[in-house]
């Protein structure tokens, strides 16, 4: 009984909704998604807002487009764009690019 109970509070910790598919395996994950183009602005400024997950439980940080405008100083939104780095689904990082003028 213990065995099957370690077993599945094993399989609980490592799996979780940080994890990213990937045909690169689950190991270490770094993807920079295609931008979607939100107007017909030019691209002068960047601004970047990020999330942090761990272990699937604890996850922090405002990974919005209003937060990644803000710290841009962007007004007019050019494109969106999402960049994932996922270790192990223990760790994983998503940030959310925003560029415009």
């Amino acid at each position: 009984m213990k065995k099957y109970l370690l077993l599945a509070l094993i399989a609980a910790t490592l799996s979780g909704c940080a994890m990213v598919p990937s045909n690169l395996g689950y190991a270490v994950i770094e993807v920079e998604k295609e931008g979607v183009a939100a107007t017909d602005a030019t691209s002068r400024r960047i601004g970047k807002a990020c999330g942090v997950n761990v272990l699937g439980i604890v996850a922090t940080g405002d990974l919005s487009i209003e937060k990644a405008k803000r710290l841009g100083g962007i007004q007019r939104v050019a494109t969106v764009d999402k960049e994932v780095t996922s270790i192990l689904g223990v760790f994983s990082k998503v940030c959310t690019v925003v560029t415009g003028e």
